[in-house]
């Protein structure tokens, strides 16, 4: 009776066992999808003889249409224990619309063993689907190629008509002042991404007619990385008239000479010491320089976890309560910056704000404006210290800001560009040396900052102030008239000890 009650225990257990636990996906191969093509996902636990459900879950990104979910299951053949094999057939890319960059998950379920829920394993999956060329030219026609190459036109550059079946298409010209010339290309620069869909020919480039602006991701051959840029669409470019310009340029100027923010420039700087300087000044370069050449550094959030470790440093070093207190308003102004962008990554921040002055993020938007301010203060707290710890936060700290507010980097070589990077930088840490404001002041314009970025989620900001530009313009022209000259400068401030 015992070895009866054994058995049945130890059976029990085993059918409870789910070897599926075990289940992991370790790549997805091929990236382009052609019909007839297999997909081949490897890893490891797969069950032989169970059916394989093959989900994908993410969106869809086609030249010339609007971003459209997708949501499709499709099945598995597993051939071993690391292999499952997924059959394409041409009516799964006839259903995504013919060619199409799917960009989000791919979920492998298996049934468990109790055949009362499924394990499943998840990894993130970018797809470019390819139709037959034959099948694709019949569906575009003459029109849509017309309509192609007045796309490339609008940009400014003309594109190769030659497909090699990888994604980039080369820039053969570039029109004199379009805004493809403005932001640097290149004949011979190589077009590889428009509005979240992979370019594989020059049909592909047409922009996502329900965005007010695109994106293109540009490569040079001796450059690292993609570059992306930015493409307002013609039809939506808002245009102001240059005598209400001139009106609210003259009015920023006298309400930056006549306002409260006047009376916060310091009517001396802190002297540091040339050491000091020496050592920050070598410090910003180098940050430039990684900004650049490591790609895991271009997303905001990176950074915030590198000054979140830097301002802890420096409040273990000095006791002081200004770390933590700079950290959480340049953290805020930082998330402004990301929801008027409506991204992290720093790549596209840099190149959502253009190469003129006016598009950059300090003169683009009230939300913008008042989170650099609030920024520049919060830096200022701890720059002022004559500290190596003070040094480590200031000096990422400035080179984020000058991505962030000031326009990032050109397309140009690294050595270029982190010049001009360290540049700016250089002049955001002298711009937080010239101000004194209070604590509340600055989680003041942080909470407004944050307010009016979450506001022009739903809300057009550039309808509700369109010359804001020429108003921010203005206004830092004057303070910064009133900064350089002394007799100019606002009452004694307290210095930090």
């Amino acid at each position: 009776m015992r070895l009866a009650v054994l058995c049945l225990i130890l059976l029990t257990a085993c059918s409870g066992y789910d070897d599926l636990r075990l289940l992991e996906v370790e790549s997805i191969e091929p990236a382009e999808i052609e019909p007839g093509t297999t997909l081949r996902i490897a890893g490891h636990g797969f069950p032989l003889g169970r059916p394989a459900s093959v989900q994908l879950h993410g969106e869809v990104y086609r030249p010339g249409a609007s971003v459209t979910p997708v949501d499709a299951t499709l099945e598995g053949v597993v051939r071993s224990e690391s292999l499952v094999e997924v059959p394409i057939e041409p009516a799964l890319i006839d259903a995504l619309g013919g060619r199409a960059t799917l960009e989000g998950e791919l979920r492998v379920a298996f049934r468990a063993a109790d055949r009362r829920r499924d394990v499943f394993a998840v990894e993130p999956i970018r797809l470019d689907f390819l139709p037959e060329t034959a099948t694709q030219l019949r569906s575009e026609g003459l029109q849509q190629e017309r309509d192609d190459a007045a796309h490339a036109d609008g940009f400014g550059v003309q594109l190769s008509r030659e497909e090699l079946g990888t994604p980039g298409v080369r820039v053969l010209a570039v029109e004199p002042g379009s805004s493809a010339a403005l932001q640097g290309v290149q004949p011979g620069d190589v077009v590889v991404g428009l509005d979240g869909v992979s370019i594989y020919g020059w049909r592909d480039f047409a922009p996502n007619p329900s965005t007010t602006e695109s994106t293109v991701l540009v490569s040079r051959e001796g450059l690292r990385g993609i570059h992306a840029l930015r493409w307002p669409h013609e039809a939506s470019e808002r245009t102001v008239a240059p005598s209400s310009m001139a009106i609210f340029l003259l009015l920023g100027l006298l309400l930056g000479w006549g306002s409260p923010a006047a009376l916060c420039l310091r009517t001396r700087y802190a002297r540091n010491p040339a050491r000091v300087w020496l050592v920050r000044t070598s410090l910003v370069v180098t940050c430039s320089v990684l900004m650049l050449c490591v790609p895991v550094l271009q997303w905001a959030t990176m950074w915030i976890l590198v000054l979140g470790t830097f301002a802890a440093l420096f409040s273990l070093a000095t006791r002081e309560r200004v770390g933590s207190t700079s950290l959480a308003l340049a953290v805020g102004a930082i998330l402004s910056v990301m929801l008027v962008a409506r991204t992290a990554s720093l790549t596209e921040i840099s190149g959502a704000q253009g190469p003129e002055v006016l598009r950059w993020f300090v003169f683009q938007s009230p939300a913008s404006s008042l989170a650099f301010a609030a920024y520049v203060v919060a830096l200022g707290g701890v720059s002022a210290r004559p500290r190596l710890s003070a040094s480590l936060y200031a000096a990422p700290a400035a080179v984020l800001g000058a991505v962030l507010f000031l326009g990032g980097w050109p397309l140009a070589p690294w050595w270029v560009g982190s010049a001009i990077l360290a540049t700016k930088a250089a002049g955001i840490l002298v711009a937080a040396g010239a101000l004194d404001v209070a604590p509340r002041v600055s989680a003041g314009l942080c909470a407004s900052a944050l307010a009016l970025a979450a506001l022009g989620l739903s809300v057009d900001l550039g309808l509700l102030f369109p010359p804001w530009s020429a108003l921010a313009v203005g206004t830092c022209c004057a303070l910064c008239v009133r900064a350089i000259v002394p007799p100019l400068r606002g009452g004694e401030m307290p210095m930090p000890a």
